[in-house]
């Protein structure tokens, strides 16, 4: 799915993402005024708003993809380390984080898509707040979802399963760093990616051996 949003169609040479984020999606999910939104998409009618329109029905595909492989993750690392006193309580707020993330990424993909209808002349600082808030509630919670994952693997005596653990963490540091500087989400969102992938294949190929 990550691929598929990178994907074609792209965004024209038209569309300039403020602040320093390199990627117009992402932008978008955080714009601050019109100035912001006239950069990344321009006024209706423009290519970058279909652009945009196509990506954002990917992405509620997406939202529901890394939602469920965050639970599987969630649940098959509690089934592993039953012996860890704190498994069941994180795995559960790793499978509330993760859903409650994809639900907000889905309330912004559908008000972003209402935007993208709508001119320049007729769009209200509200509605560009309400995306934005959305949008950073997502990433708060996709951040704490992570982070929770990470002690699953941390408390492994194997150097490749503690490794899976901090790429985690640093995945949710780039999160976080995000918040005071935007263009870092797009750093963040492909460290989760590749930490989420670790995870997967650490659970599946190497044996779980818990430090005590």
């Amino acid at each position: 799915m990550l691929a598929l949003l990178a994907g074609r169609p792209s965004f024209t040479n038209a569309s300039h993402p403020p602040r320093g984020i390199s990627d117009s999606f992402i932008a978008f999910q955080v714009a601050r005024n019109i100035d912001d939104v006239d950069s990344i998409i321009s006024d209706a009618p423009s290519p970058d708003r279909e652009v945009m329109r196509i990506k954002l029905y990917e992405n509620f595909a997406f939202s529901v993809c890394y939602a469920a492989l965050y639970v599987a993750i969630g649940l098959a690392a509690r089934g592993r380390a039953a012996g860890f006193k704190w498994s069941v309580p994180l795995a559960l707020a790793v499978l509330l984080a993760a859903i409650a993330a994809a639900g907000f990424d889905i309330r912004s993909s559908v008000e972003m898509l209402r935007l993208v209808d709508v001119s320049l002349n007729h769009t209200g600082q509200t509605a560009i707040d309400s995306i934005r808030f959305a949008s950073l509630m997502k990433w708060a919670l996709a951040t704490l979802a992570i982070v929770l994952v990470a002690p699953f693997f941390l408390i492994s005596r194997k150097w490749m399963t503690r490794v899976a653990g901090w790429m985690n963490v640093a995945a949710a540091a780039a999160g976080v760093v995000g918040f005071f500087d935007n263009a870092w989400f797009v750093w963040a969102i492909g460290l989760m990616a590749a930490a989420l992938l670790a995870d997967a294949v650490t659970l599946r190929f190497v044996r779980y051996e818990p430090a005590s």
